[in-house]
C-alpha cells in the first residue's frame, strides 16, 4: 500500500471516530438540557404500564404497623395514584419505587426523616450537583424488567439454577473424557469428549433461556452498583455531601460487579450475531461454566443481601429526593411541615392550604383544634377541602412537603371513608360497604397514636332518621377515642346534636340573577343556606318540577 494511501486512510478513520465522539457528546448534552428543563415542571404522564412499581412496597408494608402505613382504601379515596404521578419526576426505576413506597408510609424514623429532608434541600439548592446526579440516574433508566429487582434481591436463592452439582459433574466429565485419547495417543477415543460436549450443549440450550432472563436482573443490579459508585464520586456528583457512605457501600460490591460484567459481556456477545462471538459463547456454554459462576455469584450476593437492599434504597432515595425538590419548585407555594410535640393536643393549623392536583387552586386557612363538621351546599368545595387536608397530612409525613404556606400537625395515623360505590360483583350494597369502611376506621384507633379520620357524607346510604342517629353515635365515639375526625356533611342536624364535641366550618355561595357563584373559601360555623332546588332552576329544569320541589321543601305546621 502506498504511503499516501495509508495516511489518507488513517485520516478518514480518525475523522470518523471524532465525528462519532462529537455526535455522542451532542446527544449527551441535548439530553442533559432536556433533563435540566424538566426540573420544576409538572411531570408529563407517560403512556406506559406502571406494573411492578409496587413490588418494593409489597415487602416493606409487612414490617409496618397499621398506624405507619396508608391502606388501599385511603390510597384510592385520595386518588394517590394521580398524586404519585404529579410528584414523580424520577429518572430511574429505583427512584420510582422509592417514591411509591414513601407515599404509602407515615414516617416514624426520625433519623431517616432528617436524612431525606437534607437530601431534598441539598438538591433544591445545588443546581450543578442535581443535574449531574439526574443524568446518572437517567442512565440507570426504567427498563420494565428492572422493577422486579427488589423481589430478586430478597429471594436470590430462589433464582439459582437447580441441580448445579450435576452441571459440575458434567463439566468435570468433559475434561476427563479427553484423558483416554491423551494417554493412549489414539484419536478414536475423542468420541468420548464429543458425546459429552453434545450432552452439555443440549443441557446449555435448554437452561439458557432461564439463565438469560435471570441475568437481566444481575444487569439491573450492576446498574445500581455503578450508579451508586458514580453518585458518590465528587467528580461525578459534585461533592457527595448528602450521601457520604454511598461509595463505601458500593465498594463492597466491586468484585461482584466485575463478575456480573464478565457474565453479561459473554451473554451480549452471543446475542450480537457475530459468528466468532456466537462460536465463543457456545464453546463456553459447552463447559457449563457460566451456570456454575452464576450460582456462585448469587450465593455471594445472598450473603450480603441487606447491604445490597440498602444500596438499592440509597440510590432510589437520591432520585426521589430530586423528584420531590422538583415537585416543590413546581408548586405555587409550599412548606415543610412543623410537627407538634408528642404529648401536645391533636390539632391542625393550616395557612393557605390547597390540593396539589388543582391547576388553579383556591387556598384556605383553618385552625382545626378538635374534630369538626364541614357543611355547605352542593359543589361549594367542602369535599375538595377535606381531601386537600388528608393529602397534605400524608405528604407532610412521607415526603415532608405540603401544598400550603404553613402546616402544623401531630405525627398521626390517617384513614378515610370517601369514594364509596355499590359493589355489584360482591353483592354489597352502598350502605353495607359504608359501614364496613366505618368499622375499619373504628378498629384502627389506638390510645398511643392519634388518628386523623376523614369522612365524606357519613352514612348517606340509609334513611334520614336512622342516618342522623347512627352518624351522631359514630362521630361521638370517634371524638372520644384519640381521633381528629373531619367530616363533610349535608346534614345540618348533626351540627346541632354534636356542638359540644365538634367545631363547625362551612362553604357558601352567592346567588344572583345570573346564576350561582362559589368562592371556595372556608368560614367558621355551620352552613345556613341550601341550593339544591336553585341549581335545578339554574340548569333549566321545567318550572313544574322546581315549583313542586319548593312547596314540598316548606316546613309543615
Amino acid at each position: 500500500m502506498e504511503p499516501y494511501t495509508l495516511i489518507l486512510l488513517c485520516i478518514l478513520v480518525m475523522a470518523y471516530i471524532l465525528i462519532r465522539l462529537e455526535n455522542r457528546r451532542d446527544s449527551r448534552n441535548g439530553k442533559k438540557a432536556l433533563l435540566r428543563q424538566s426540573f420544576g415542571a409538572i411531570p408529563q404522564r407517560e403512556n406506559r404500564d406502571y406494573g411492578g412499581i409496587e413490588y418494593d412496597w409489597d415487602f416493606e408494608q409487612t414490617n409496618l404497623s397499621e398506624q405507619e402505613q396508608i391502606d388501599e382504601i385511603t390510597w384510592n379515596d385520595l386518588e394517590m395514584d394521580a398524586v404519585y404521578l404529579r410528584v414523580n419526576n424520577c429518572r430511574s426505576f429505583a427512584g420510582e419505587q422509592a417514591l411509591y413506597t414513601a407515599l404509602h408510609r407515615l414516617s416514624q424514623d426520625r433519623e431517616a426523616e432528617e436524612a431525606l429532608r437534607g437530601k431534598i434541600r441539598y438538591f433544591g439548592e445545588h443546581e450543578t450537583e442535581r443535574e449531574r446526579a439526574t443524568y446518572l440516574l437517567h442512565c440507570l433508566g426504567k427498563e420494565h424488567g428492572s422493577y422486579y429487582l427488589p423481589v430478586f434481591i430478597r429471594n436470590l436463592k430462589g433464582f439459582e439454577i437447580p441441580n448445579i452439582q450435576f452441571y459440575r459433574f458434567m463439566r468435570g466429565l468433559l475434561f476427563c473424557s479427553f484423558l483416554p485419547s491423551a494417554l493412549l495417543l489414539d484419536t478414536r477415543y475423542l468420541v468420548f469428549p464429543l458425546f459429552t460436549a453434545l450432552a452439555n450443549l443440549v443441557i446449555y440450550s435448554f437452561q439458557k433461556y432461564k439463565y438469560s432472563a435471570n441475568l437481566s436482573m444481575l444487569r439491573a443490579t450492576l446498574g445500581v452498583i455503578r450508579t451508586a459508585r458514580l453518585l458518590s464520586d465528587p467528580g461525578k456528583s459534585g461533592g457527595g455531601e448528602p450521601f457520604p457512605d454511598l461509595g463505601e457501600l458500593a465498594q463492597r460490591f466491586s468484585r461482584s460487579a466485575r463478575k456480573i460484567m464478565r457474565l453479561n459481556t459473554r451473554e451480549q456477545s452471543g446475542l450480537s450475531g457475530d459468528l466468532f462471538s456466537l462460536l465463543n459463547a457456545y464453546l463456553v456454554g459447552v463447559t457449563l461454566s457460566d451456570f456454575i459462576r452464576y450460582n456462585k455469584l448469587l450465593r455471594e450476593l445472598d450473603g450480603r443481601k441487606e447491604d445490597l437492599l440498602a444500596l438499592y434504597r440509597r440510590v432510589g432515595e437520591i432520585d426521589m429526593a430530586i423528584s420531590v425538590a422538583s415537585f416543590r419548585a413546581s408548586l405555587p407555594h409550599w412548606c415543610e411541615p412543623s410537627f407538634a410535640e408528642q404529648d401536645a393536643p391533636c390539632r391542625l393549623e393550616a395557612e393557605e392550604l390547597y390540593h396539589p392536583l388543582l391547576s388553579h387552586p383556591v387556598s384556605n386557612s383553618a385552625s382545626i383544634r378538635r374534630s369538626c363538621i364541614v357543611t355547605g351546599s352542593n359543589a361549594s368545595g367542602k369535599s375538595t377541602f377535606i381531601k386537600a387536608v388528608a393529602v397534605n397530612v400524608l405528604l407532610a409525613q412521607s415526603i415532608f412537603t405540603c401544598s400550603a404556606a404553613r402546616l402544623t400537625l401531630p405525627r398521626t395515623g390517617l384513614i378515610t371513608s370517601m369514594a364509596l360505590r355499590d359493589d355489584i360483583l360482591s353483592g354489597e350494597s352502598y350502605y353495607i360497604k359504608e359501614i364496613h369502611y366505618l368499622k375499619r376506621i373504628i378498629d384502627s384507633l389506638t390510645p398511643e397514636t392519634p388518628t386523623v379520620c376523614i369522612v365524606d357524607e357519613i352514612l348517606r346510604g340509609t334513611n334520614t332518621q336512622e342516618r342522623i342517629a347512627a352518624s351522631c353515635a359514630v362521630l361521638r365515639y370517634l371524638a372520644k377515642h384519640n381521633c381528629l375526625a373531619i367530616v363533610a356533611s349535608h346534614d345540618i342536624e348533626l351540627t346541632q346534636l354534636l356542638e359540644r364535641q365538634y367545631d363547625n366550618f362551612h362553604f357558601s355561595e352567592q346567588i344572583t340573577d345570573g346564576g350561582i357563584t362559589f368562592s371556595y373559601k372556608i368560614h367558621s360555623g355551620p352552613a345556613d343556606s341550601k341550593n339544591a332546588i336553585r341549581l335545578l332552576e339554574y340548569m333549566g329544569f321545567p318550572e313544574e318540577i322546581t315549583r313542586e320541589a319548593r312547596e314540598l321543601a316548606q316546613p309543615r305546621g
